[in-house]
């Protein structure tokens, strides 16, 4: 605080050649207690008290007597820049009320009383005090002022904040009740008047670093002043960072005692942990290890695929001539890849492949005689489901039966809507396979798309690939049966891949280069005549001798009718689950009428026949009128087949089963509108059967002329 900032400005201001009067009317007029005398340039000469004044009165002096008498010389002057501190002293040791304030020029600004250096000193300790209080409300730490009688006298806003309470409230009132774990320790430095120095010290749930000071006094200590800071979060994170100092502690001396080579990198691909028996692999030091790029130190082998976040199983690589397995784990934090762990097995790797390979010859023994025990306490078998007591048909169940009981590979064969899938499903169950049976149609599935649905694709394999790649049906069937239905549709490009599966039950996934092995069982199926392919260069030889082990030919329903009530019986009980009606059964005259018809869509177009009179709202027996037209007029004494010599019906005499199938087809397309969808469920069979006999039998303009006719 300067002098400049509490003096009282405007001076009472004489001439040397004033009166007393004069004096008087100054006093007056500016309420002082002295007045200056200046000389003609305006410098100070002295000044004149009011106590003077006083005296020259009493003495007898008139008002019209000159002021030079009373001027006082020896006069206490202060500068504007100087201290109050300063001015204070100069007052005090020249004994007198007042002094002259001048500037920098030596001109008269004003006057300094005692009053004045007072009203400062208030004013210095009122602006210390703000400061203060500011600075202590802006600081972190808490802050809490408590008296003698222990009662709190002020906190600072971290305080309120720390201790959830309002300093308007509780000032005054008993530390203890607010903060009670605080209150001993004032009460020992206020004791003592000794500070206390930071120390743990748990106030409720919060854990604080707090230190106690005394504010002394002439009688002592008079109070205590709290700092406390809030060390929660930190002793949180100092026990967190002991526990990850612990678990890296643990981490090292676990991939130190690892009889494999471990390494840890970070997200650069930099080696940050190794362990010895990496080092002896490397023939390098460990030291040396760490903190080395990896494809330095191993530039065979590539982290590109783990470092994006993608696991790499483990593949055989060879290090300084040793064969090694090795595996690489991404490490991921918060959805974001932030290293890789390296594993290489490479100690005795020959003696784990033996023991490997043994373990799958004892899988598989424990699984054959498994399946020879189920079969053995089984009762009923899958192939009871399949419903037929035609000579042929017993047979063929047999035979299915005993292919069930081996790995070898299976050819199904026969006409659309036989039941080749069913056979294939039995088989499978019959196996005691623990894998899944998964089927795939080859010509209902894209040429384009058929590769991947087969042997999956690995992420970034081609754009759409969905992230972390799909696995395919191979895979899917591992340990199980895949069924490959239509398997006569399936590209050329492709069979050669399906041949070297079949041969070593290796693929690899599209886009990957690391080999899979698997244990699938293959069935396959065809309506055509693979031999004829074969012949034609449309199928390869070496794939065909390959699934054509095991052939299993289903026969037509037209040649085996005597199943013909069966299937009907079987066919309704299934039906009317499906469709919550209570039919029992076919009437004799229609089931005449079924008995004479051809059936070129076999069982399926048999259930298509019979839902579609169970949806006409047929009550109990299904009648001749219930029938399709086409079967109505067919009896007992029209031909059956087309291939019955001398036994033709209206639609077949003189013609070929093929002239008579083309006008099957024909049929169906007129009475679906064109719809190749709809014709397909009206005859039984599966689009791509369809398609096949429209190019067989070149009837796409002849449909398009007799739609067009109609």
């Amino acid at each position: 605080m300067k002098v400049g900032d509490c003096y009282t400005p405007g001076a009472a201001i004489l001439a040397p050649g004033d009166t007393l009067a004069d004096v008087m009317r100054a006093f007056l007029r500016n309420r002082l207690d002295i007045a200056c005398v200046l000389n003609d340039r305006g410098h100070l000469n002295g000044i004149v008290s009011k106590y003077a004044l006083y005296r020259a009165l009493l003495a007898g002096a008139g008002l019209d007597s000159p002021v030079g008498p009373l001027v006082r010389r020896d006069v206490v002057v202060l500068r504007m820049e100087d201290s109050l501190e300063s001015a204070k002293d100069t007052l005090l040791h020249s004994g007198v009320g007042h002094g002259v304030v001048v500037d920098r020029e030596g001109q008269v600004c004003g006057v300094m009383g005692k009053s004045d250096i007072i009203r400062g000193f208030l004013l210095d300790a009122e602006m210390r005090a703000r400061q203060v209080t500011v600075l202590l409300d802006h600081l972190q730490e808490a802050v809490v002022f408590i008296d003698r009688e222990q009662r709190v006298q002020a906190m600072n806003r971290a305080a309120e904040a720390l201790f959830h309470v309002d300093k308007d409230v509780v000032s005054g009132t008993p530390v203890a009740k607010w903060l009670p774990e605080l209150a001993g320790v004032v009460a020992d430095a206020v004791e003592r008047s000794l500070s206390l120095p930071a120390g743990r010290l748990e106030i409720g749930d919060t854990v604080t670093l707090t230190s106690v000071s005394p504010i002394g006094g002439n009688q002592g200590a008079v109070g205590a002043m709290a700092v406390i800071r809030d060390i929660t979060t930190l002793e949180a994170i100092a026990e967190e960072l002991e526990t990850t100092k612990n678990l890296q502690h643990t981490l090292q001396h676990a991939v130190a005692l690892s009889y494999d080579g471990i390494a840890v990198v970070d997200p650069e691909g930099r080696i940050t942990v190794a362990n010895d028996a990496l080092a002896e692999i490397l023939d390098a030091d460990r030291e040396s290890l760490v903190g080395q790029p990896w494809r330095k130190a191993v530039p065979d082998v590539s982290l590109q695929r783990v470092l994006e976040g993608r696991e790499v199983e483990g593949q055989v690589y060879t290090l300084r001539g040793k064969p090694c397995l090795i595996t690489q784990e991404p490490i991921e934090r918060s959805g974001k890849c932030v290293g890789a762990i390296i594993k290489v097995i490479w100690r005795r790797l020959d003696e784990w492949r033996d023991l490997f390979r043994r373990l799958e010859q004892l899988e598989r023994e424990v699984h054959y005689y498994r399946g020879e025990w189920q079969r053995s306490h089984r009762s009923s078998s899958a192939f009871d489901a399949i419903v037929g007591r035609d000579t042929a048909m017993e047979a063929l169940k047999r035979e299915a039966h005993l292919a069930a009981s081996t790995t070898s590979t299976v050819l199904i064969t026969g006409e659309s809507g036989t039941g080749k899938e069913l056979f294939a499903r039995a088989i499978h169950q019959e196996s005691g396979r623990p894998g899944a049976f998964v089927a795939v149609n080859c010509a209902a599935v894209p040429a384009e798309l058929l590769e991947s649905e087969f042997f999956g694709y690995v992420e970034g394999a081609f754009t759409g690939a969905r992230r972390g790649g799909k696995p395919g049906k191979f895979e899917l069937a591992d340990r199980g049966t895949l069924f490959l239905d239509e398997i006569g549709d399936m590209p050329f490009a492709l069979q050669s891949k399906l041949l070297r599966f079949l041969q070593e039950q290796v693929f690899e996934r599209v886009g990957d280069v690391r080999p899979r092995q698997v244990d699938v069982r293959i069935i396959a199926a065809t309506h055509r005549d693979l031999e004829e392919m074969v012949r034609n260069g449309l199928f390869r030889e070496d794939l065909y001798y390959r699934i054509h082990v095991v052939h299993l030919k289903i026969p037509p329903l037209r040649d085996r009718l005597g199943d013909l009530p069966l299937l009907c019986q079987a066919l309704i009980q299934k039906l009317n689950a499906k469709l919550k009606r209570q039919v029992k059964g076919v009437s004799p005259e229609a089931l005449e009428r079924l008995r004479a018809y051809s059936w070129p869509g076999n069982v399926r177009q048999l259930e298509n026949v019979l839902e579609r009179a169970m949806n006409l709202g047929v009550s109990d027996m299904i009648d001749v009128a219930d029938l399709p037209k086409e079967m109505r007029g067919v009896n007992s004494q029209t031909s059956r087949s087309p291939e019955s010599a001398g036994a033709e019906g209206p639609r077949t005499r003189g013609r070929s089963r093929e002239a008579w199938e083309k006008e099957w087809v024909l049929g169906a397309l007129e009475e679906a509108g064109g719809n190749r969808t709809r014709a397909a469920q009206i005859l039984g069979i599966s689009r791509s059967t369809l398609y096949h006999k429209l190019r067989k039998y070149r009837i796409e303009e002849e449909v398009r002329f007799r739609l067009g006719a109609t």
